[in-house]
């Protein structure tokens, strides 16, 4: 037993030395993990128990996909993220894609009418956002012959949004949900301390309260509400469907910004970037000759106290900002 192990970290090994399948194997062993000490002498430790948990889920994904009889799926991201809709049958998410991206997905009042994922586009101010709808979850989906590889695409995602039946008991649809999202080895981000709020729009604090690093296979979440507005204890950030394109795009953590020649007109449509990034990382989206031959660039927008101000590779964007870049 490592230094300073305390009784949890104990307890979590008998659980895993009673363990019998694999799944149970893995869930002790993410207990061990997080119970273990997390001083130097431990990182040795740390990664042998990360190696076997590696291991394990490795093999159940084989198991299944053998289950299965080999179904695969896998879509390719386009645009400049990709988002997943999950929810239980009839919760609407086949009307929000819709509403979303203009996509044609069959509505009806029967459960499980989508039986393939349904892709559409989402337009934010130009920019481009792939919208994935995952066909209804239930209890056990996981084990059915296509939920890994469905529940796969969600996993890899930028961002996954939970579609909660508002007339329904929420919480109870929640629990579903995370538990088959917890079979296929990936969690959703809670938020600390938060609070359902009422109708009053996306809140940009909820962001803020986002821990700076995220948990090893830990996946952004949203939850929206939609047909009826139900106001429940959520750990998720939580919008209800009118607020949901300004929710999505607030939690990819993108800006968009455009650029343009001297003497013309913004170019169209605008470029996506991270938060945070820089004239010199927008230089390199556009060409990469423009690093090498960078002079100088004029800002207009938000990043700047008066317009057509000259910066430098190292000045950080704002949202909107039209840049104008200058080689030698």
């Amino acid at each position: 037993m490592p230094t300073n192990a305390g009784v949890e970290y104990s307890l979590a090994l008998v659980e895993y030395n009673k363990a019998k399948t694999n799944e149970e194997k893995i869930r002790a062993l993410e207990k061990v993990y997080a119970a273990a000490p997390k001083h130097k002498s431990a990182e040795k430790l740390l990664q042998e128990i990360k190696t076997k948990i590696s291991k394990l889920k490795a093999k159940v994904e084989k198991d299944r996909s053998k289950k299965s009889g080999g179904f695969s799926l896998s879509i390719k991201k386009e645009g400049a993220a990709q988002v997943a809709l999950v929810g239980l049958p009839n919760s609407g998410k086949s009307t929000i894609l819709n509403k979303l991206t203009g996509a044609k997905v069959e509505i009806a009042a029967y459960p499980f009418t989508t039986k393939m994922p349904e892709v559409g586009v989402m337009d934010y101010n130009g920019v481009k956002i792939q919208i994935i709808e995952i066909p209804a979850l239930f209890e056990g989906f996981i084990e059915s012959d296509r939920g890994p590889s469905f529940l796969a695409i969600a996993r890899s995602a930028d961002l996954v949004i939970v579609v909660l039946d508002g007339t329904e008991n929420c919480e109870k649809q929640l629990e579903i949900i995370e538990g088959e999202i917890d079979k296929a080895f990936f969690r959703l981000k809670t938020v600390k301390n938060y609070k359902a709020k009422n109708k009053t729009g996306f809140a940009q604090d909820l962001i803020n309260k986002y821990e700076k690093e995220l948990e090893e296979n830990t996946k952004k979440c949203l939850v929206v509400v939609n047909k009826l507005i139900n106001n429940f204890k959520c750990p998720y950030p939580v919008c209800w469907v009118d607020d949901l394109k300004n929710a999505i795009w607030s939690l990819l953590d993108l800006v968009y910004v455009q650029t343009k020649m001297p003497g013309k007109k913004a170019d169209w449509p605008p470029v996506a970037l991270r938060k945070g990034s820089t004239v010199g990382e927008l230089a390199g989206v556009v060409h990469k000759d423009f690093v090498k031959n960078f002079k100088y660039a004029r800002i207009w927008g938000k990043s700047v106290k008066h317009n057509r101000s000259t910066v430098g590779l190292d000045h950080v964007l704002g949202e909107g900002d039209v840049v104008e870049i200058h080689t030698k």
